[in-house]
């Protein structure tokens, strides 16, 4: 259903050659995004430039097809990853992963999902736009976002990302008043991970301020919020290990609060990131609502300002002139900047996969606003279209490169090659059958195994002395770190008679706890 056929876009512009439609020009960004995010990822893994997180993600697959469902191995209270969240995204992954057991096959698809989502951007744009020209414009100013990029280098396989593409068709649905393909592809996008379904529920809030028919906006948002409670308060805790025994705390609001103190707090340990705000999810709903003052300085600091003007900026502020479409992104870009984590409000981590559809449909929608306002007052609106579509496109493009665009420093930084030799050598060492605990870069190249734990790790991750080798990268931040707390875990190893040395060079170390020792 076309609803405004307003920007003529290139319509009557022949600098196009006769051959390249609308379809072929989409068709060709799709192969261009999709060739350099494969060889860019391919040779950021083969250089070990993946850290710790790719372990997380990569050992669930690889688990579930050998009888461990969703597997993880680095924490001492759950052996699952629905011990830490109900994530259901890796499983589109598993049928490909089957076919070919490689880390390179996750690269591939993640590539190509994230890629397909350009079909219903198109679409999309193309029917409130009004031309398909528009739709391809659209395509690649998604493509080329910033927070696209970073999510497109990110450690495969990103269980959201299913969910990702499926908001974007549900919202194609949407509009063409499709109601159980939009709701079937809002309920598989809710189980990707618990989050999406705080997403489900805005696609609810928003068909309601649309005045859609009750089924669009009632069903969506009862459904999501229920799941997204039950799953945090009673899903998630079950997969915890018979061995833990959570302690649920009452938590009086204090927004100086560190997680690290009670994580995973005996609740979701999702929710328990969000300690400071209370020990519940019903304590923190209260909470925000009792102390809005506190809640919404705390929601404006100055590195978490400059995340939401980053989110922004890379579709150059146009989502700011369709507030209701930008309503789909508010609750991830809310529950981050909730967050006390870093690594929340920053554009560069998997925290910002479910806020693209909201913003990048929020820019189809401002950038319709803005054209409707000017075309009237221009001589010739079907170039001048062209030629705003062409500048968008190009300054989006420019963005990247002051944000340090991932493929770029993943092509510019890599390890030397000898010292990538080097660390092949020494992993080959270690039988495959060892359990290993390794530092974050060396570890998605020990898989596949059944256990990796995490150096330096935490007080809620299994430790280096429950591991039969000690592969670590001297070189590696989270050791200094710990260090300078006091805590040199380098040095107790050398000391500890225990371990033995089985290599060490170029900053590289392999310990080998002595037999009798396990």
């Amino acid at each position: 259903m076309l609803r405004n056929q307003t920007l003529p876009v290139a319509a009557r512009v022949s600098v196009l050659p006769a051959w390249l439609g609308p379809r072929r020009a989409l068709a060709g960004l799709l192969l261009v995004f999709s060739a350099l995010i494969i060889g860019a990822g391919s040779y950021k893994y083969a250089y070990w430039g993946h850290g710790f997180d790719m372990v997380d993600f990569h050992m669930p697959i690889w688990g579930t097809l050998h009888g461990r469902f969703l597997l993880v191995s680095r924490y001492n209270f759950t052996d699952t990853f629905m011990g830490l969240d109900v994530a259901l995204g890796f499983l589109p992954a598993i049928p490909f992963y089957a076919l070919v057991p490689s880390a390179y096959t996750l690269v591939v698809v993640q590539t190509l999902l994230l890629a397909s989502a350009a079909i219903p951007v198109y679409l999309i744009a193309r029917d409130r736009l009004g031309h398909s020209w528009a739709g391809v414009g659209l395509a690649a100013l998604y493509l080329l976002y910033p927070t696209t990029q970073f999510m497109a280098m990110a450690a495969p396989f990103q269980p959201r990302i299913p969910g990702l593409v499926a908001f974007f068709w549900a919202f194609w649905f949407l509009e063409r008043r499709r109601l159980w393909p939009y709701l079937l592809l809002l309920g598989l996008a809710m189980l990707s991970r618990t989050d999406a379904a705080l997403v489900a529920a805005a696609f609810g809030i928003y068909a309601a301020l649309r005045r859609l028919p009750r089924a669009y906006s009632a069903v969506p948002v009862i459904v999501s919020l229920v799941y997204f409670y039950v799953a945090i308060t009673y899903i998630t805790p079950r997969f915890y290990s018979l061995e833990f025994q959570p302690v649920r705390v009452e938590a009086p609001f204090d927004l100086n609060r560190d997680y690290n103190e009670m994580w995973p707090c005996g609740v979701s340990p999702q929710a328990c990131y969000y300690l400071h705000l209370g020990g519940s999810l019903p304590a923190i709903v209260k909470n925000i609502l009792t102390h809005p003052v506190e809640v919404f300085l705390f929601m404006v600091q100055p590195p978490k300002l400059a995340y939401l003007a980053l989110m922004l900026a890379g579709l150059l502020f146009v989502p700011l002139f369709a507030p209701r479409e930008l309503l789909l992104a508010a609750p991830i870009l809310a529950i981050n900047l909730l967050s006390n984590r870093v690594y929340q409000y920053v554009i560069t981590e998997q925290y910002q996969i479910l806020a693209i559809p909201g913003m990048v449909i929020a820019a189809m929608y401002g950038a319709a606003w803005l054209w409707e306002r000017a075309r009237g007052r221009l001589a010739n609106p079907s170039r001048a279209g062209a030629v705003a579509m062409a500048a968008m496109v190009a300054l989006v493009a420019l963005v990247n490169l002051p944000l340090k665009n991932p493929v770029i420093s993943a092509l510019r930084n890599p390890e030397r090659p000898e010292r990538v030799a080097l660390m092949e050598r020494m992993k080959a060492q270690i039988p495959p059958d060892a359990v290993v605990a390794a530092t974050s870069f060396l570890a998605p190249h020990l898989l596949p195994r059944e256990a990796i734990y995490f150096i330096p790790g935490g007080k809620m991750h299994h430790q280096v002395d429950e591991a039969e080798y000690a592969f670590i990268d001297l070189r590696a931040s989270g050791l200094r770190a710990e260090a300078a707390r006091g805590n040199d875990i380098v040095a107790r190893l050398r000391a500890d008679p225990a371990w033995t040395v089985v290599h060490e060079e170029d900053d590289l170390l392999l310990l080998r706890k002595k037999r009798g020792r396990f």
